[in-house]
């Protein structure tokens, strides 16, 4: 009967470990799934973050959170992406469908939130700025507004932040300097443009009037040494032909 007894107990304790067995590979496949869910949550969430938000139309007001990159598309061209140490109130008008395939970013650092509205348009013709014009300061330096893209940016509060305008650089503009309008002497003023990641970029501590200028000195330059070419051309060819005759 112990013998019995024994083997019964045996038999039942084998069953049990067959199905504790079966409980930790229900477990441990539970535990996988949970983080394999917790994986692909977090990365739903780190893609949605740094995926721009698409604006279907021409306006969009919001809230740019501090330390939170922030990017918007409109209308699946132009796009405008934000920097901040501290939380914006933002109001913005970008005219994409004129101003098109445009990448412009803006850094602040700034004590107190900010309240801004920003205004994006192609051109901006009551202070001159037409695709194609030239423009001459006047310390008589020539400059070319081919850039299409012209900001106005309003704050709250003036001269109580630092700001970097960053715009995508093209095989057009590398050459160009940002500008704002200076409105006591009603002409644009250049300012130092450096290039940095592909972006041409300027530091300023006012909001006005921003855009691309482009120098006239590219395009003189040359004209100058195609002229100087066909001269030299010319000139080989006269003493040529002189040379040739001297010798028949």
């Amino acid at each position: 009967m112990l013998f019995i007894s024994n083997l019964f107990f045996l038999i039942r304790l084998n069953e049990v470990s067959k199905k504790m067995k079966k409980i930790n590979k229900i477990l441990v496949g539970i535990f996988a799934l949970s983080m394999l869910f917790t994986l692909f949550s977090t990365n739903n969430v780190v893609a949605a973050g740094d995926s721009p938000v698409e604006i279907s139309g021409e306006t969009v007001q919001t809230q740019i959170h501090a330390n939170n990159q922030t990017a918007f598309t409109f209308r699946n061209r132009t796009q405008i992406k934000f920097n901040s140490t501290v939380d914006i109130d933002v109001n913005i008008n970008c005219d994409a469908l004129r101003i098109g395939l445009k990448s412009f970013e803006i850094e602040i650092e700034s004590d107190q939130n900010l309240q801004m509205n920003m205004t994006c348009t192609e051109e901006q013709a009551e202070l001159g700025l037409l695709n194609g014009n030239t423009y001459q300061k006047r310390n008589q330096n020539r400059y070319r507004f081919q850039e299409g893209f012209c900001l106005l940016i309003q704050c709250n509060y003036s001269n109580q932040f630092k700001a970097k305008l960053k715009i995508q650089e093209t095989k057009e503009n590398h050459l160009s300097s940002w500008a704002y309008y200076n409105e006591t002497d009603e002409e644009w003023v250049t300012v130092p443009t450096t290039i940095e990641n592909g972006f041409l970029i300027t530091e300023t501590d006012h909001f006005s009037y921003w855009t691309i200028l482009s120098p006239e000195l590219e395009e003189n330059m040359t004209i100058i040494i195609v002229i100087g070419i066909i001269s030299v051309i010319a000139i080989v060819a006269i003493v040529s032909v002189i040379y040739l005759k001297k010798r028949n």
